[in-house]
């Protein structure tokens, strides 16, 4: 039988960003992809990852037709698991939340593995300029140099969740808002925001990231004060050489 390990709280995490989930009837998968700059995130971290927690072969390639990166298990077992914690088959955008066992778990390291599969596949590090108006120095008006970490969703419960997660695990420096899309078919968004310094250095020191386009971001940011914005993975890296040299 499957247990509630820290490697299978990740990985529940990871669904919950990355993850769906098909059953019930003559088709069964399990279907985690993301973005095709996170390769090495999938190659290197979630393939042995989902290896070592069930104990199963998983070959990783690209989806051209959704043009995303990742990989499709059949194992029913591991499927109905998933599903059994309170995963949904189909869709799961608007109902997904953190299931019980991992939320209520005494286990301080099955909530910080949760928090970060989810960051690595949906969460985002950034860094922001100051307003020119205000009373800062030069630096922070033309440097993105103030920290921010955010989880977006439109699942009222999985935002529900991640506050209680957030205060139990420390993060009480953060903004929990709702945004109502003008467009008529689209779904309220909840977003919550962890600010600051202190509360970045513990995040990656606690939760920490295996996906180095998000870890990048942090990286640089600590070698130089600032990241760039819109820079990519790849010019992240060289800057990091750069840096080294």
């Amino acid at each position: 039988m499957i247990q509630i390990t820290p490697e299978v709280a990740e990985i529940c995490g990871i669904h919950s960003g990355d993850g769906y989930l098909r059953g019930g009837d003559k088709r069964w998968e399990f279907d985690i992809s993301g973005n095709v700059e996170e390769k090495d995130y999938y190659d290197f971290h979630v393939k042995p990852l989902f290896e070592k927690a069930f104990g199963i072969k998983v070959d990783c390639r690209h989806f051209p037709c959704r043009n995303t990166y990742g990989f499709v298990i059949r194992d029913k077992e591991i499927i109905k698991f998933i599903h059994e914690l309170g995963f949904p088959y189909g869709n799961k955008s608007t109902t997904i939340r953190i299931p019980d066992e991992i939320l209520n778990s005494r286990n301080i390291e099955i909530k910080r593995k949760f928090l970060r599969g989810l960051f690595d596949t949906d969460g985002c590090v950034h860094f922001k300029k100051r307003d020119q108006k205000e009373k800062y120095n030069n630096f922070k008006k033309t440097h993105h140099y103030y920290p921010t970490i955010s989880f977006v969703t439109v699942s009222k419960k999985l935002n529900e969740d991640l506050v209680k997660l957030l205060m139990e695990l420390g993060f009480e420096n953060f903004g929990n808002y709702q945004y109502i899309s003008k467009k008529p078919n689209e779904s309220k968004r909840y977003q919550l925001v962890i600010y600051g310094v202190d509360y970045l250095n513990k995040f990656f020191e606690e939760i920490g990231s295996e996906n180095p386009v998000k870890l990048s971001r942090f990286l640089l940011w600590k070698k130089q004060g600032y990241c760039p914005t819109n820079s990519t993975y790849l010019e992240r890296t060289e800057m990091l050489k750069s840096l080294d040299n």
